[in-house]
Parts: structure tokens; C-alpha cells; sequence
């Protein structure tokens, strides 16, 4: 039987997939769910760093056996997740296999998480860094070595066709590569994105830097950064940058899925479906944001206001035109989709689009689908209501699973478990109160808060 070693003497290495049950606009939905499996225990426990909990889970033959699957973001294993050389030592006592490590290492992603200690301690134990996994852990004299070795290394693509330079995570690596002669603005092959862009938030000092290294500036740059010349030049150069937005198919920053892609890095690197102005304001950087909002045309201020849930903003421009939101293109009215969608899903600031005339009902394509679909997986019930009493229709399916949006939130609540913490059960009360009960025929789905909100349905028939 194997038995773990907490405390070692070893010496000193897109949304989840979603497949809807969805047909003849009923919901169908799965009801053997397996819950807290001995796999999702270890998940857990490895996050929240308990080293017994992980010891029990090790116990189970089938946790060890999948010990080095990526089932972690980025497809990281569990050593990447350890936040302690202890916690390494017992997932390699477990049987982790160190070479894992310098496979996943060649591709970059997620290492500025991994503490310089842990990556210090699993080189220790054999783990050999790419050049990008260096770049990214911070680690000086392995990177200048790898260099000095191979010298063709500093262009290398890695994770997502990213130089070194894209995962740089200090000043001092950055500094280093640039010294060697590294290209400052070369553009990764999925986001089609910048150095710069790409370290803007875990090192924006590297960003700076690259910058006045005579890297090539853009308005969310300045915007990130709070930098009122650079935001000036940009202005300077193109005009129209103030009426861009992080996510816009038809602008320079794309969204998810944009011609097969990932779309622009600054939808994580900044934020989704941001606008420069938001960014600034976000981040505290008002004089930034003042200067970029005196440019811009009023239907985009009316989204920025909305945005930020800045209501006296929003109605001093309607105050003039009362019809601003008509004067929105194609574009601009996926905008209530995005913002109802979990990585904005701010509900003041939904309320006040709808206030505004935002149309309803009109789907979005980079995220899920409809607001309605988009707010039901984010387990939104408040936005849910409101998308509800302003006409939005219940009944729209999704053509990518052909799912209604009570499909989206139970499979979020029981499938992808996206959250702990939100109402989907207010959601799918909202939804069947609202005419969408074809998931009624399936109870229970194996979600507490659904299944109550179902069977009281179930019992006033």
C-alpha cells in the first residue's frame, strides 16, 4: 500500500467543453451526476494546499493513476499547482512524474504562478526548463545559459507561438533578452498579440519597459498603464482608437474564436469586452480616461457609461438624444450579450444598458450566445429577471448545442460547476416561471437549489 510522506527528506522540480441535452425546445438534462468524486477532492485539496487532504486522495489508486493529467487551467498538472517543495515531494512520492513537468514547461502557460521556490525545488529534482519556462519563472542563470548554449533559442515560439519575451516575467529576464537581441514586438501565433500586450498585467514594469525600449504602443497600453503621453500619442496616430473595444470581430482586437483563433491576448491580460476608457477608469488612471472620453463620438460614450454603470453620465447623453441606442451598429448591439456574460456580469451595469434602450435579445458570438443564455450560466437570477422583464424571449436556442438558456445553467451548475456561490437556482425559477419548464420531465438534475426549485414547480401542477 502506499504511504505518504508529509513532511519530506528528499534533497534539494476555453470554458470547458459543454454538450447540452436540448431538443424540440424542451431541456433534457442529465440526472446521474457524480458529485465531490475522489478526483475532484484532490482538485480541491491540491487548491487549497492541504497537504493531508491530498495524502487521502493519493490513497485512491485511480487519483494516482491520473496524477500527471493536465486537470489543472492551461492543462497544468498537479505539481505546477504545488505551492510548497513539501507538496512536490508528496506528488512525486505519489508517483508525478518530473519529466511531465519539462514537457509542460516547453509550452510556458501559467508559470508566473508557480512560486520561485517550487520551481527552484522540481529543478532540484530533475526538471529540465525550456527557454520559455525560464523566461516565465524568472529564473536569470538558467535562461542566460540556455542562451549561451543555443543562441537561436531567444526567437523560439512556445506556448501559443510566444518568444520568450512574450512570457518574461521580470524586468531583469526582459532585460536580458532584449540584450541578446530579442525582436520587441514580434506577434504570438494564436492572439496575434505583442510582448507588451501580453505582460501588461502580471508585469506591466516589463511592458514599460519594452515600451521605452521603442516596442510598439497602442491605446490600451497607455490606457493599462495610466500613461497620459502615450495615450496622447495614440490619439495622435489614430483618432478612431477611442471607439475601439477588447472583443470587436470587425476592430484590431478580436474576440474568442475570431478566424479560428484566440483572439487578442488583452481580453485576459485586461479585460473582456473593455473599451480603452473603461480600462483606464478600472484601473484608476481618470486623467487617461478624460482625455480619451473628450474624443469620443457619443453612441460609444453611451456604452462606456453603461459599462462603468455610470448612470449620470448615461442620462445627461440621453438628456440630448433620447434615441442614442438606435444609432448602434451590428457590433455595438451584441454589447448587453457580452456584458452579461461571467467575465463582466456586472448587473448595475446591465440594468442601466437596458434603461438605455439596449436591445434585448440579440446574441453575441466570442462567449455563449443570447443575455439571456449568457446571464443563466453565469448564474446571474437578478440580470435573468431584469433580461426577462424587459421582453427578452425565453425560448431562443443556441445553434452551437441547441440548448435554452435553463440548458445553459444547469449544465454550468452540475457539469462545468462553474460556481458555488451564485442563484442558479433563482435562474431556472425565473426561466420556468417564465415558460421554460421542459426540464421538468428530468427532475432531479442533481443540483440542490435546482432540484428544490423544480419539485416546488413539479408540485403546483
Amino acid at each position: 500500500m502506499w504511504m505518504p510522506r508529509l513532511h519530506s527528506a528528499r534533497p534539494r522540480a476555453r470554458r470547458p467543453a459543454r454538450s447540452f441535452y436540448v431538443g424540440g425546445g424542451e431541456d433534457h438534462c442529465t440526472k446521474d451526476r457524480e458529485m465531490a468524486t475522489p478526483l475532484d477532492q484532490f482538485k480541491a485539496a491540491i487548491a487549497a494546499g492541504d497537504m493531508t487532504a491530498v495524502a487521502a486522495a493519493l490513497e485512491n489508486a485511480e487519483v494516482r493513476d491520473v496524477v500527471d493529467d493536465g486537470m489543472f487551467a492551461y492543462g497544468r498538472p498537479a505539481l505546477l499547482e504545488a505551492r510548497s517543495p513539501a507538496m512536490v515531494d508528496l506528488l512525486l512520492d505519489a508517483g508525478a512524474d518530473i519529466g511531465k513537468i519539462s514537457e509542460f514547461w516547453a509550452r510556458g502557460f501559467g508559470l508566473e504562478e508557480v512560486p520561485p521556490r517550487v520551481a527552484e525545488h522540481l529543478l532540484e529534482n530533475g526538471a529540465v526548463p525550456s527557454v520559455h519556462a525560464a523566461s516565465a519563472l524568472g529564473l536569470v542563470r538558467v535562461l542566460r545559459d540556455l542562451l549561451d548554449a543555443e543562441p537561436g533559442l531567444l526567437e523560439a515560439p512556445g506556448g501559443d507561438g510566444g518568444t520568450p519575451l512574450h512570457f518574461a516575467r521580470t524586468v531583469e529576464i526582459a532585460t536580458l533578452l532584449i540584450e541578446r537581441g530579442a525582436t520587441l514586438g514580434p506577434r504570438d501565433e494564436d492572439h496575434r498579440s505583442t510582448p507588451a500586450q501580453w505582460r501588461i498585467k502580471t508585469a506591466p514594469e516589463v511592458a514599460r519597459l519594452l515600451l521605452d525600449n521603442g516596442a510598439e504602443a497602442d491605446v490600451f497600453l497607455a490606457a493599462g498603464l495610466g500613461d497620459l503621453e502615450l495615450a496622447r500619442g495614440a490619439l495622435e496616430a489614430n483618432p478612431a482608437c477611442v471607439t475601439y473595444r477588447i472583443g470587436v470581430n470587425t476592430g484590431p482586437y478580436p474576440g474568442i474564436g475570431f478566424e479560428g483563433g484566440g483572439g487578442t491576448i488583452l481580453q485576459w491580460s485586461l479585460g473582456f469586452n473593455l473599451a480603452p476608457q473603461e480600462v483606464a477608469m478600472r484601473r484608476g488612471h481618470r486623467e487617461v480616461y478624460d482625455l480619451l472620453m473628450r474624443s469620443t463620438p457619443p453612441k460609444n460614450k453611451l456604452q462606456i457609461a453603461c459599462m462603468l454603470a455610470d448612470r449620470e453620465l448615461a442620462m445627461s447623453l440621453l438628456a440630448s438624444r433620447p434615441n442614442l441606442a438606435d444609432e448602434f451598429d451590428d457590433e455595438d448591439r451584441m454589447l448587453l450579450a457580452k456584458a452579461c456574460w461571467e467575465t463582466n456580469n456586472d448587473t448595475e451595469a446591465i440594468r442601466l444598458m437596458l434603461e438605455c434602450g439596449f436591445p434585448v435579445g440579440i446574441p453575441e458570438h466570442n462567449h455563449g450566445y443570447s443575455p439571456l443564455h449568457n446571464a443563466a450560466w453565469s448564474g446571474a437570477a437578478e440580470v435573468v429577471r431584469l433580461l426577462l422583464e424587459h421582453g427578452h424571449p425565453v425560448d431562443m436556442v443556441d445553434p452551437a448545442y441547441g440548448s435554452s438558456a435553463t440548458g445553459y445553467a444547469i449544465h454550468s451548475a452540475t457539469e462545468a460547476r462553474r460556481y458555488e456561490d451564485v442563484d442558479y437556482g433563482g435562474v431556472v425559477d425565473a426561466l420556468i416561471g417564465a415558460g421554460l419548464d421542459g426540464c421538468l420531465s428530468e427532475y432531479p438534475v442533481g443540483h440542490e437549489a435546482i432540484d428544490a426549485v423544480m419539485r416546488k414547480h413539479l408540485d403546483a401542477r
